[in-house]
């Protein structure tokens, strides 16, 4: 042999030597580098898919929830019956019924358990994800992936060389990417492990990967992991993981009850949730739904039957009811629910406090996108919470921006009280002597200041001259309290004042704003103030240093004659509760105040961005009392009446 034909051979030799050796090397390091474990973790499990890590939810006998609400939070609870049949069975035994006086609710005449929350297992923000076990998996999911994605699935080794070729000829004749030769091992690679950069190197490394799980795991567990990874689509700003999330949002069902052509608009979806978007592109989507399910029905993965396919008349109506689900939000408030680990409340009374908030801010919208002067956005509106029993062992707080800290927002932030302490002020007066019988004029009053000659102003000019102290309050009218500070004191007022507000201006004399809530607080410390003054006034009570008929508590306990009284509904117009607005800033800060006899409630919704008008046009009447009433009244918990009984 030559000697140059020698040398060809050697190079070639130590070549291919090299580059099986670089291959072999490549090969260990992208399976040691790609965590594996999770995967390992989950395709383990044999797990029921309805159960729970969370404690059955009750719904205390005498209490209302609402249908609605109860219907999502049941879909995603670990409960295997229809709502339907839940319901059914309970009217049937007479433990619920329909509330007459306000449509839609259910009134609970017996304690009624139901199954808590599934838990949500997807790491990202704005992600729901539960896994289900593949015994669990319904055929037409798995056969019509197969039968749709990878026909070849149970042949080949991970990846499929003549899918590969396939894909090839017909993008090199058409001239453009139509088809690619991914396996369903290879896809379930790339959405675990890899991002969409188009590399041979990130390819190599995913043909490497899919030929290793299918050495190691069982085809059906690849397939169970896949239906439980893939991206389906998102609704209601929510990310959409796994088959019992897409059959959940997308059909309001379990996927055991999924029919065979909803079946077939799921697998459709994942040639490309945003592009197949039901709400975006309908059309597009009925169209590849038809593809679909003529190919599944051409392998004998569902029957020939033509009953079973959607009308114009189906998809009009699913289409109207996602919209509907995408404007009222209740997936998103489970979602926030399952993401709250406050031990305050449990999930049910989460979800519904959580949804309410979502209800007055979709009501806020209307108004703003109605109103042509008003400029500012929606997204800066932001409500806060804080609520719980008085003696402060359990407090629940809530905060509706995510994207913040929540502590920092209730604690630090503060925001202009208005007229949310005038009970605590009148409180005072009557320390000195005054009584809410007593007459007080409303009569324009001025002060002589440091500053120059001051007069308050009233929202609503008074019918009357002259009133009483209790009409005063329960109106919340201004002048009434500077004149009867006038009269006391200011220097006395301001003593009495200075234990519950210690950042009073001072002297008071100077800064009379302040008994008009002009002073800043957060919702902390607002909440803090009132349960100091609830447990003074209700030791003044005990101890008949004063008569319940005269305290502030009692006189605005009764919310139809309450600033609310246009805002109180059928079912809470007949409870009794202390309550107290506050609107000021011209509408930006809203606020409700209330106590039931055992809870404290302090409720804010107002303006956290630029303000770009000089009025928000909102009201605490009908914004954080809003949120307060429709909570109570929906928990499905009963209403503490009113009284100083639990006040220690």
């Amino acid at each position: 042999m030559k000697q140059w034909a020698i040398r060809i051979f050697k190079f070639t030799a130590i070549g291919l030597v090299l580059f099986g050796v670089s291959l072999f090397v490549f090969v260990r390091w992208t399976i040691a580098e790609t965590s594996l474990s999770a995967l390992e973790e989950k395709t383990k499990r044999d797990i029921d898919p309805y159960t729970t890590i969370f404690p059955n939810i009750t719904f205390e006998e005498g209490s209302v929830v609402k249908k609605e609400e109860l219907q999502s939070f049941y879909l995603f609870s670990a409960e295997r019956a229809s709502l339907e049949d839940f319901l059914g069975q309970k009217k049937a035994d007479k433990d619920l019924y329909e509330l007459e006086e306000v449509p839609g609710l259910l009134q609970v005449n017996r304690s009624i358990e139901i199954k808590n929350l599934l838990a949500n297992e997807c790491a990202e923000l704005y992600c729901y994800q539960h896994y289900v076990s593949f015994d669990y998996i319904p055929s037409i999911f798995w056969k019509g992936l197969i039968g749709v994605e990878d026909q070849r699935y149970l042949k080949h080794f991970g990846i499929d060389f003549k899918s590969i070729f396939r894909a090839f000829v017909t993008n090199v004749r058409k001239m453009r990417f139509e088809q690619g030769g991914s396996t369903i091992s290879q896809q379930l690679v790339k959405n675990l492990f890899f991002t969409n950069e188009k590399t041979l190197t990130r390819k190599l490394k995913e043909v490497i990967i899919s030929i290793y799980i299918e050495s190691r795991f069982p085809k059906e567990k690849i397939l169970e992991a896949y239906l439980n990874e893939v991206y389906w689509g998102a609704l209601q700003g929510i990310k959409i993981k796994g088959i019992l999330g897409a059959s959940l949002f997308y059909f309001g069902k379990k996927p055991a009850d999924i029919s065979a052509y909803e079946g077939a608009i799921l697998i459709s979806l994942l040639k490309g949730p945003s592009y197949f978007s039901p709400i975006k592109q309908g059309a597009r989507l009925k169209e590849r739904t038809l593809l679909v399910y003529n190919k599944l029905v051409s392998e004998n993965v569902i029957p020939n039957d033509p009953s079973i396919m959607w009308s114009n008349k189906d998809w009009d109506n699913w289409l109207i009811k996602l919209k509907t689900h995408e404007k009222n939000q209740y997936y998103q408030s489970i979602w926030r629910t399952l993401g709250d680990n406050d031990p305050g409340l449990a999930n049910y009374e989460k979800f519904v406090l959580i949804q309410k908030v979502a209800d007055i801010r979709s009501k806020i919208e209307e108004k703003f996108s109605t109103s042509k002067k008003n400029k500012n956005s929606v997204d800066d509106i932001s409500v806060k919470v804080m609520l719980g029993p008085l003696d402060g062992k359990s407090w629940y707080s809530y905060y509706s921006r995510v994207e913040r800290n929540k502590e920092k927002a209730l604690s630090l932030e503060k925001h202009q009280v208005g007229s949310t302490i005038k009970p605590i002020i009148y409180s005072i007066f009557e320390e000195f002597g005054k009584k809410l019988s007593d007459k007080v004029s409303t009569k324009e009053i001025k002060l002589s200041l440091s500053s120059g000659k001051w007069s308050p102003k009233e929202a609503h000019q008074p019918t009357q001259s002259e009133v009483t102290l209790m009409e005063a309050l329960l109106h919340s009218l201004n002048r009434p309290v500077i004149r009867l500070a006038d009269e006391i004191g200011f220097d006395q007022v301001e003593e009495k004042m200075s234990p519950y507000f210690k950042s009073l201006k001072k002297p008071l004399k100077q800064f009379p704003s302040e008994l008009l809530g002009s002073m800043e607080l957060s919702v902390t410390e607002l909440r803090d103030i009132y349960a100091l003054f609830i447990k003074n006034e209700c030791q003044k009570i005990k101890s008949s240093q004063r008569e319940l008929s005269q305290s502030v508590l009692y006189a605005l306990s009764d919310p139809n004659l309450t600033t609310v009284e246009n805002s109180v509904d059928a079912v809470m117009q007949k409870l009794h509760f202390f309550g107290k607005t506050g609107t000021t800033n011209n509408g930006y800060d809203n606020w409700y105040v209330a106590f039931d006899g055992k809870n404290l409630s302090v409720v804010w919704v107002g303006y956290e961005g630029e303000r770009k008008t000089k009025s928000l046009g909102l009201y605490g009447a009908t914004t954080a009392f809003n949120v307060f009433q429709n909570y109570y009244r929906d928990r499905g918990k009963r209403f503490f009446q009113f009284g100083c009984d639990l006040v220690n």
